[in-house]
């Protein structure tokens, strides 16, 4: 027994000093670190009822690298509406444009104005978040001029109306322009922002963004269907797990 207790103390011995070897201080070279991530807003979809609506949005992002290439990914998504002005939409990967890589759904997330609740749902439907969900059909736009204190000035010019998707929007097109050395710029900056809106479905159909130190992204509504949509789309699987996250 004795014995033992030695070849077992033995062994332990031998594993503490192994991973004092490979843990030493000599070799830890910085704390643990999170990575850096850029998001992109895709069209915001207002729950706006008596408008349903079924459509496919197109994103597109494209930067300037500092060699003077460009680099493209896309993803294409569903949203959809109902007459109640619930929401069920994809979110899928960005993957480079032309590539083999396909888009890959990773969340999809139904709203639901009068209840207040949101779900953040795995693609396979099997678990969900529940969250609160208050979000206004319209909001205010700034007035054209200074914003605020911050060294930006708006400015907002009218693009005319054309037809989306046999839908008629109206273009807007407004450019945020920031001053000189504000953020290290040695000249002033615009950032710019072209929307074709619809008063009739409170959506923009097209969105075009164009940011020197973001890149440019592009975002259009296709496929788009005036009907009510199929309301199987706004249940959840009998199996589903919810997790509520509301307290």
């Amino acid at each position: 027994m004795r014995k033992l207790h030695l070849v077992l103390l033995l062994a332990c011995t031998m594993v503490a000093v192994s991973q004092a070897q490979t843990q030493s201080p000599e070799d830890v070279y910085h704390a643990p670190d999170g990575n850096s991530r850029e998001m992109i807003s895709s069209i915001y979809l207002t729950p706006l009822a008596g408008a349903p609506f079924e459509a496919t949005i197109l994103t597109e992002w494209t930067k300037h690298l500092p060699d003077g290439s460009i680099t493209t990914v896309v993803n294409h998504r569903l949203v959809v509406r109902d007459g109640k002005g619930r929401i069920y939409q994809e979110r899928r990967t960005l993957v480079p444009q032309g590539g083999p890589r396909l888009s890959q759904i990773f969340r999809i997330e139904i709203s639901d104005p009068v209840k207040h609740t949101k779900y953040f749902c795995n693609p396979q439907m099997t678990e969900c978040e529940l969250r609160y969900y208050d979000a206004p059909v319209t909001e205010p736009v700034p007035p054209e001029g200074p914003l605020g204190k911050s060294g930006r000035y708006l400015s907002r010019a009218s693009l005319g109306t054309k037809t989306i998707e046999g839908v008629e929007t109206i273009g807007t097109r407004e450019t945020v322009t920031t001053e000189t050395g504000l953020i290290g710029n040695t000249a002033p900056v615009d950032n710019t922002k072209e929307f074709w809106y619809s008063s009739k479905l409170a959506l923009n159909l097209e969105v075009l963004r164009l940011d020197p130190l973001h890149g440019d992204q592009s975002f259009k509504v296709t496929d788009l269907t005036l009907a009510e949509p199929d309301s199987r789309l706004f249940q959840l699987p009998p199996n589903c797990k919810v997790v509520d996250m509301r307290h």
